[in-house]
């Protein structure tokens, strides 16, 4: 079998040709955005502004390490993307919260996503793109129930 004719290289080449795409967005607008798991944070929060979201929610919806999440909430609150705010009923635990800055920051994201799906859409009907997302989470859900994988190595959520 050719390696072209294999699911895993056709999703790896996608991956770097939409990456590449997003960059070429980027410099085109010129907008200074934040690393993609940056972005994927800040609308995390934009999406679930109405909960208190605190760095162990972080952890289960990316299915990040919590030193790989402390790490990214310290560099977003250093560049002045969210707060960490004390909740009234202990002040140990600190929620996060978008700043204006992220907010904006959001808005730019979600246009150029946008932008980048109208393109990556082209040509493609409504019936193929569903049969597409519905083989994309089968092949998600086996890579996910594998138990080859060692969950140490490879953070599979």
């Amino acid at each position: 079998m050719k390696r072209e004719e294999t699911v895993g290289f056709t999703i790896k080449t996608l991956n770097k040709i939409i990456v590449r795409k997003e960059m070429a967005v980027l410099e085109a607008t010129q907008h200074e955005l934040p690393p993609p798991i940056h972005g994927w944070v800040i609308g995390y929060l934009y999406d679930n502004q109405d909960k208190e979201i605190f760095q162990k929610d972080l952890e289960s919806a990316f299915c990040i390490a919590r030193s790989t999440v402390t790490k990214i909430v310290k560099e977003m609150e250093k560049n002045g993307y969210i707060r960490r705010v004390a909740v009234d009923r202990d002040c140990r635990l600190k929620k996060l919260v978008l700043t204006q800055k992220g907010e904006e920051s959001h808005r730019t994201v979600i246009a150029n996503i946008q932008m980048i799906e109208e393109t990556i859409c082209q040509g493609i009907t409504p019936a193929e793109k569903e049969v597409f997302l519905k083989v994309a989470r089968k092949v998600r859900d086996n890579l996910q129930k594998d138990s080859s994988i060692n969950r140490k190595d490879v953070d599979v959520c």
